[in-house]
């Protein structure tokens, strides 16, 4: 569906020739070189001002405060202050986590100069009465230097410091993971969530170190592992590397991790799974670490984990919260930080269905213009409309619209320009600098205040919030300046480079890959006690368990989700019981000033405003919005990259839909076939089929309208029951598959069963008997209706 697209010469040339009487090189939606030129610069003097103003007003301290200009730092009245304390350890961490921005910046000497600040702010490195978050230090503080010294060591950049430099960046983030490392000294080697990097586990109390999410235990394999490269020291990568494995052991039978555990004891928390927080940097570590440390077990992590998330969590337009043992729907909500999916879907070349999920978040923005922390799926209660003042009718609507944004609060968060960047490297599509240009104005006006920036703390009351936390300049502004600048030397690099979670650029050049394979020690006692005593109990208890501290029951037999009773809204489509007067269409479009190039997006996705009327009753716009128009509709953006040949909305749908769960013992090896159909030998395994009701007079989830045709031909005759009575009237409901294990089939596909494997198998074939029927044209039958694209055959 998407293809490439890029700018002629003939194209470039017309554009200079089209400048403006003001002498200006483009024209806004151009997207030449010189626009994408202006808008870099515009968003390194934007992060230039905020860290000029952190360093005049909140450094030394860890943050600075966007509108009262002063300091952020740690709490030292309250060690319970989890939310504050957690990652303002009291060093500097603003000035630590923006290093690797400057370094893109191609900037050496302001580089230079930050890092020698460094040097001079912690001449004691890390011996600090802080008690912080492992994980949050470790992909801020151990990551941002680490990648700083990759950059200041590394020939090839521009930010490159030879002899100047001597190499204590790296030896900071040593000091600093040595702090770290005894919270995995655990009974189950699964880390504790938080540590004092003076006093390490002493005077924690139980509340502080209880409960660990999964992100958390797993993550910190990847900053450490590039540590044990770097140094020669294998304990960094072993340690590290036991827990991230330790961690995946604690899934369910379906592959699905719940969300948080106890790490002394391997104690389940939270049963619940995703992508979101407490997940997300899980997945996002087995497939950047398997891509940089070119391995092959956290390839298979990251695969089993990805395939269990689409048959139990894919939904069209996000991924659900589900029970991970059962897999079924457990939170009505999204959260904004799984914004970050689509840019890993980018990376795992799944880049359909990154589309699909990146178009939720950009239609949160158009709402709320930013992503709130937490946003409902499911519409709230209703509440009782009050009669009276308009300002009774006003706070009615507000409370309304709070009712859907549990957590409404919009932090400046980077994930949804993260995944925005790479769609845009994957496509090179304009859909996607359009929504940079959106953002980036958003930083030179809504978020913008005397000392920095500041977010939403309401995404419904537009209240905002006196806080930079320091990713913004990680991690926002970096990707919105990388989106831009298409000469970028990471852009062209040849090195293995990967974005740490924390978005600072990791590579390993193969001279320190064979160095550490060769000559890699494994010299503290510790640690080596700590991973052997570990590993033989693993051993021993192999025999008496399958995996994980938990198991689960199969399903027994066939479940039935329906939507259509609210389970979950995102899958089913509103139902209508008659047919719109008038489709809805796309917006007009102009004819485009540059006919020969257009947005894949705009011109071929046809599901483009599918979003804003299944959510309708959800995605409410607050008053500070209201007059904003959507991003990809603005006036220019659209009028030019939309080719109005093709731009044309699919008719929404007007039925209903349901899920079908059919769990047999055993493993499933579906193949998908060209045209979208999909065969399968046996029915051994989990199959989640999303099934539509087909009713004459009614539109599909394809667009198309219902006719009479199918029913009349409809064949309800059970062959498995020969001695069942039949009635030949012609049927009033049919059904179709439209989604197999979160697969979505194209119009007119097929989902066919091996009909020979499946009834020489009797424990299959007992299960197909008494679960469906099937009619003379080997349609398999639910309630008598035949499935029109569910075939055994």
């Amino acid at each position: 569906m998407l293809i490439s697209y890029g700018l002629s010469l003939l194209s470039l040339l017309c554009l200079v020739l089209c400048s403006d009487a003001n002498g200006a090189r483009f024209a806004k939606y151009s997207f030449n070189r010189w626009e994408l030129l202006e808008y870099r610069a515009q968003v390194k003097e934007l992060f230039y001002f905020a860290h000029d103003s952190y360093l005049t007003k909140g450094y030394p301290f860890d943050e600075v405060r966007p509108l009262s200009c002063v300091p952020k730092g740690r709490n030292f009245d309250d060690i319970e202050d989890t939310i504050t304390n957690d990652v303002l350890g009291n060093f500097s961490a603003t000035l630590i986590d923006s290093l690797t921005t400057i370094a893109i910046f191609n900037d050496k000497q302001k580089f230079q100069e930050m890092i020698e600040l460094v040097r001079i702010s912690f001449r004691n490195k890390f011996d600090l009465d802080s008690t912080i978050q492992v994980f949050e230090t470790t992909i801020r503080i151990v990551g941002g230097l680490i990648s700083s010294h990759l950059y200041a060591t590394d020939p090839s950049k521009c930010v490159y410091l030879g002899s100047e430099y001597d190499g204590f960046l790296l030896q900071f983030a040593r000091d600093m993971a040595d702090r770290l490392l005894p919270a995995y000294l655990t009974s189950t080697g699964l880390p504790l969530p938080r540590i004092n990097l003076r006093h390490g586990l002493r005077n924690l109390t139980a509340d502080l170190v209880a409960e660990n999410n999964v992100a958390a235990m797993g993550g910190p394999m990847f900053e450490f592992t590039i540590l044990s490269y770097l140094t020669g020291d294998e304990k960094y990568a072993a340690v590290t590397r036991y827990a991230m494995n330790k961690t995946w052991s604690l899934r369910s039978e379906l592959d699905l991790l719940p969300m948080s555990f106890n790490p002394a004891n391997g104690q389940c928390y939270s049963h619940f799974t995703g992508i979101g927080a407490s997940i997300d940097s899980f997945y996002e570590y087995a497939l950047k670490g398997a891509i940089l440390f070119d391995d092959a077990h956290l390839y298979e992590i990251w695969r089993d984990s990805y395939t269990a998330l689409v048959n139990n969590c894919k939904a069209d337009w996000f991924y659900v919260n589900a029970q991970s043992n059962t897999g079924q729907l457990s939170a009505p909500w999204i959260d904004s930080l799984g914004a970050f999916f689509p840019g890993l879907q980018v990376l795992a070349g799944d880049l359909e269905d990154a589309v699909f999920k990146n178009m939720m978040s950009l239609k949160l923005w158009n709402t709320f213009g930013g992503i709130p922390e937490r946003w409902q799926f499911q519409s709230a209660t209703t509440l009782q409309q009050p009669v009276g003042s308009a300002e009774a009718s006003k706070n009615f609507t507000v409370e309304h619209q709070k009712l859907n944004v549990p957590l409404e609060w919009y932090p400046l968060r980077p994930e949804f320009i993260e995944s925005t960047y790479f769609l845009y490297r994957a496509t090179k599509d304009p859909f996607y600098l359009n929504i940079g240009i959106e953002i980036l104005e958003s930083f030179k006006t809504r978020f913008k205040f005397a000392c920095g920036f500041g977010g939403i703390q309401d995404v419904v009351t537009g209240e905002v919030q006196d806080r930079m936390e320091t990713f913004v300049l990680s991690e926002t502004l970096k990707y919105l300046y990388l989106l831009f600048d298409e000469d970028n030397e990471l852009h062209h690099t040849r090195d293995n480079m990967i974005f740490s979670t924390e978005a600072h650029p990791m590579w390993l050049k193969p001279d320190v890959i064979l160095q550490y394979s060769q000559n890699k020690r494994f010299d503290d006692e510790l640690y080596l006690r700590h991973l052997e005593r570990h590993r033989a109990e693993d051993a021993r208890l192999a025999a008496r368990r399958n995996k994980g501290f938990f198991g689960r029951k199969r399903l027994a037999g066939l479940a039935k989700s329906f939507f259509a009773d609210e389970e979950l809204r995102t899958d089913m489509n509103d139902s209508q019981e008659t047919q719109p007067d008038e489709p809805p269409i796309c917006p007009s479009v102009s004819t485009s000033t540059y006919p020969w190039s257009y947005s894949p997006t705009l011109s071929y996705f046809d599901r483009l405003f599918e979003i804003d009327y299944r959510f309708s009753d959800t995605l409410i716009r607050p008053a500070s919005m209201a007059n904003r128009d959507p991003i990809e509709t603005r006036k220019g953006f659209y009028d030019q990259w939309a080719d109005s040949r093709h731009a044309s909305c699919r008719v929404p749908s007007t039925t209903e839909s349901f899920e079908l769960i059919l769990d047999v013992p055993g493993r499933s090896s579906p193949v998908r076939l060209a045209n979208g159909t999909i065969k399968c030998k046996t029915l051994s395994g989990r199959w989640k089929f999303r099934v539509e009701k087909l009713q004459p007079g009614k539109t599909d989830v394809y667009g198309n309208r219902i006719t009479t045709t199918p029913f009349q031909t409809a064949d309800c005759n059970n062959i498995f029951r020969p001695d069942q009575h039949f009635d030949p009237r012609t049927p009033t409901l049919l059904y179709q598959v439209t989604a197999l294990n979160g697969l979505a089939l194209p119009h007119n596909a097929t989902v066919v069963f091996d009909r020979n494997n499946i009834l020489n198998n009797p424990e299959h074939r007992r299960t197909l008997y008494e679960l469906f029927g099937c009619n003379p044209q080997s349609q398999l039958l639910l309630d008598s209706a035949p499935i029109i694209n569910l075939y055994l055959s």
